[in-house]
C-alpha cells in the first residue's frame, strides 16, 4: 500500500478523513437557511474555542489568511491616525506593506529575525508618538517560527490607550493564547493551519466595542470592510458568494477541536515539536532560533553543509516528506519543517529516518 504524502509545511496542512469527506454534503444556496446554520455554527465555534464569554465576536471571510489581515488592518485605523507596525519577519513585512498600499501614517520597528522586539522601545515610541492609534504585531511569525511576546506587547498598548491587533494566523490551536488576558482588541486567524481545516477561509475575532469604533471609520474597501461583512452575518446573511464546501470542511474541523480540546491539541503538537527537535540534535542539525523563541508547531533549520534546499526537498519528496523553504533572505540558508495539522508520530519518526540516511548519503528504507 502507497503511503501518504506527509505534509511538513505550515499549511495547508494534513486534515482527517471527517474534515476532507465534508466537502462532500452536497449543493446548497448561500442565501438559504442551511448556509445560514453553518455560517452561524462557525462563527460560534471560533468564539468558544478561543474567546469563551461575550467579550469577542467574529467575522469569517473567504480568502487566505492574508484576506483577514488586509480587511483589519484596512478597517481599524481612523482617519489622520497613525499605525505602529512590528517588524522581525516576513508577515511583520506584510503588514507594513498592507499599510503602505493603504497610504497610511506608519511607524515600523523593525528587528532582526532571531531576536524578539524592544518592548521599551516600543514604549517609548507610543510615548514620543501620542498620533498612534493602533499597535500591530504578529504572534507566530512563520517565516521563522518565533514567538513574540503577546503579553507584553498588549500590556503596553492597554497602558497607552492604543488598540492591539494581533495576526495569530499560525498561533491559534498552536500556541497559549488568552485574548483577553493579552489584551488583544482584534485577532487575525485562518482555518488551514493549527485548525487542521482547510484552506480558502480566514476569519477575524475582535472586541465588541472595537467593531462599533470601526462603525465610524469611513469604509476603505468594499469587500474587506470588516463592519459590512459583520452585520450581513449578523443577520444570518453574507454580502458575497462564500466558499461553501470549505465551509462544511471548517466546521467538521472545529468540532474537531472542541471535542480534542484546544489545550490538548497545544499539548499534541508540543509533543510531536519535541520529538522532532530532539531526532534533529541527535542528527546534528543547527538550529536558526535559540531554542527559547521556537513555537510549537515550526523548526527553521540551516542546510546541510555541501547540499541545496531544492536537493532535500526533492530527496524527501520522492519519500513521501512535503518540507518548505526559508522565505527571501533565508531561502539559501535555512528550510522549515511545520508539525501542524494531522500527522502520527510514527510518520514524524519515519521522516526523521529519511533525512538522516539522505545527509548521510545513505538508502532512506521505507
Amino acid at each position: 500500500m502507497k503511503r501518504r504524502q506527509v505534509l511538513l509545511n505550515p499549511g495547508p496542512v494534513l486534515v482527517s478523513d471527517r474534515v476532507r469527506n465534508a466537502l462532500t454534503r452536497g449543493d446548497i444556496c448561500h442565501r438559504e437557511e442551511e448556509f445560514s446554520r453553518i455560517q452561524k455554527k462557525v462563527r460560534k465555534m471560533l468564539v468558544e474555542a478561543f474567546a469563551p464569554g461575550d467579550t469577542y465576536t467574529s467575522v469569517v471571510f473567504t480568502g487566505s489568511g492574508t484576506a483577514a489581515m488586509e480587511a483589519a488592518l484596512s478597517s481599524v485605523l481612523a482617519e489622520g491616525k497613525t499605525i505602529l507596525v512590528i517588524n522581525n519577519g516576513v508577515y511583520g513585512e506584510r503588514m507594513a506593506h498592507i499599510a503602505s498600499i493603504y497610504k497610511f501614517n506608519k511607524i515600523e520597528l523593525t528587528y532582526d529575525w532571531k531576536v524578539l522586539p524592544d518592548i521599551a522601545e516600543v514604549e517609548e515610541t507610543l510615548k514620543t508618538h501620542p498620533e498612534v492609534q493602533v499597535v500591530a504585531l504578529v504572534h507566530h511569525e512563520t517565516s521563522t517560527g518565533l514567538i513574540n511576546p503577546v503579553k507584553e506587547m498588549g500590556e503596553v498598548s492597554r497602558r497607552y490607550g492604543k488598540v492591539f491587533l494581533l495576526d495569530s494566523i499560525s498561533g491559534l490551536g498552536g500556541e497559549e493564547l488568552d485574548l483577553a488576558g493579552c489584551n488583544v482588541d482584534i485577532c487575525i486567524g485562518s482555518a488551514n493551519k493549527c485548525i487542521q481545516g482547510l484552506p480558502g477561509l480566514s476569519f477575524l475575532l475582535l472586541r465588541g466595542q472595537e467593531l462599533e469604533r470601526m462603525k465610524e471609520i469611513p469604509p476603505r474597501s468594499l469587500y474587506f470592510h470588516v463592519p459590512s461583512q459583520w452585520e450581513s452575518q449578523e443577520k444570518g446573511s453574507t454580502p458575497f458568494t462564500p466558499s461553501v464546501p470549505i465551509f462544511y470542511a471548517f466546521e467538521a474541523a472545529l468540532e474537531e477541536l472542541l471535542e480534542e480540546g484546544v489545550s490538548q491539541r497545544i499539548a499534541r503538537y508540543k509533543r510531536a515539536s519535541k520529538l522532532l527537535r530532539q531526532g534533529f540534535r541527535e542528527l546534528g542539525f543547527r538550529f536558526f532560533l535559540p531554542e527559547e523563541l521556537l513555537s510549537n508547531t515550526i523548526t527553521s533549520l540551516y542546510l546541510p553543509n555541501g547540499m541545496t534546499y531544492q536537493v532535500l526537498h526533492d530527496r524527501l519528496k520522492e519519500k513521501g516528506f512535503v518540507i518548505y523553504a526559508g522565505q527571501e533572505r533565508l531561502k539559501h540558508e535555512v528550510f522549515r519543517v511545520a508539525n501542524m495539522g494531522q500527522i502520527a508520530p510514527g510518520e514524524l519518526e519515519d521522516f526523521l529516518g529519511c533525512l538522516g540516511a539522505i545527509v548521510a548519503g545513505t538508502k532512506c528504507k521505507l
